[in-house]
């Protein structure tokens, strides 16, 4: 028998209802959606559904199914006339034009380490939906530097991305993503030219976003003007007799060391003044860690292998 004060329940979507004080749940839904509301009480024959304080004629059952925003609650009827008391209430609200906000965010990263002209490295694209709502229509902006060139357009964990090679940018466009989750793409690049690269991507979606601070997000890459060889053949022409690493007189305070196939250093220098020339050493592969102090005062390394070929 149901009795005033006897628990009762609201369910929305498995979203349960039942904390008096807590601000009154709100479910958005698009114009002429419907939502069902259940309600659960022990052993009632009848149940009686208000919207707006107003009892709806004929919503005697379990469930009601409506596609009319306003504020719903519903008692239950036992036997002997007893009547429950009335279930906190849930608010169904129509979304007509902005719906609520949601706070979309996108981080930018690259590869680490250091790059020279004709080397490749991939950036990262990383949003997410921090809420409250899901978002919808979402369209991330890459606009590529002009120091680089698109090599590899990834395929995204959501949403489908192109490429418009005539403004040099990616577009990466996303249905909806619920609050709280995530998705990525990689771009791999190539260098064209050195110096400064700067790279900034935003994302925006349809819905409300009170946060636009986290909505771009820019990488930055100093790219030295250095040419490293990959090949020396020291047979006295003047031509590619040392390891001469173009533009590395921009930077003095370097170092260079160079390897064998086992790991042994056959060279070192502090301040490389471009007079490696393998002698002494079999011809064959080595190879070279590069580290550089660049002007802003950072150490740079570069790897790489070296090939030493003698007549």
């Amino acid at each position: 028998m149901l009795k005033r004060g006897t628990a009762f329940i609201l369910f929305l979507c498995g979203y349960c209802l039942t904390a008096a004080g807590q601000s009154v749940p709100i479910r958005y839904i698009m114009p002429g959606q419907q939502v069902k509301l259940s309600a659960t009480s022990v052993n009632a024959p009848r149940y009686q559904w208000y919207r707006d304080g107003m009892a709806l004629p004929g919503a005697f059952q379990q469930d009601y199914v409506t596609a009319t925003p306003g504020k719903y609650t519903v008692e239950a009827y036992g036997g002997g006339g007893c009547i429950s008391d009335l279930s906190d209430p849930v608010i169904i609200a129509e979304i007509t034009g902005r719906g609520p906000d949601a706070d979309m965010q996108i981080n930018k990263t690259a590869d680490n380490g250091a790059f020279k002209l004709n080397s490749t490295f991939n950036y990262y694209l990383t949003i997410a939906n921090n809420g409250p709502a899901d978002a919808t229509g979402i369209v991330v902006t890459d606009k590529l530097p002009p120091q680089v060139s698109l090599e590899l357009l990834s395929v995204p964990t959501l949403g489908t991305a192109t490429y418009q090679p005539g403004d040099h940018t990616v577009v990466w466009k996303i249905n909806s993503l619920q609050a709280s989750m995530a998705a990525s793409l990689s771009i791999k690049v190539k260098v064209i030219a050195t110096g400064q690269i700067t790279n900034t991507a935003t994302v925006a979606a349809v819905e409300q976003d009170n946060a636009l601070q986290n909505n771009q997000s820019t990488h930055q890459l100093l790219v030295l003007p250095l040419h490293i060889p990959n090949a020396i053949t020291p047979n006295g022409d003047g031509i590619n007799d040392v390891f001469e690493i173009s533009g590395l007189e921009q930077y003095p305070e370097n170092e260079l060391i160079i390897l064998n196939r086992w790991g042994n250093h056959v060279f070192e220098q502090k301040g490389y003044t471009q007079n490696w020339s393998g002698k002494g050493l079999n011809e064959g592969t080595y190879f070279y860690l590069l580290r550089v102090k660049d002007g802003i005062g950072r150490w740079q390394e570069f790897k790489g292998y070296i090939t030493l070929l003698k007549p």
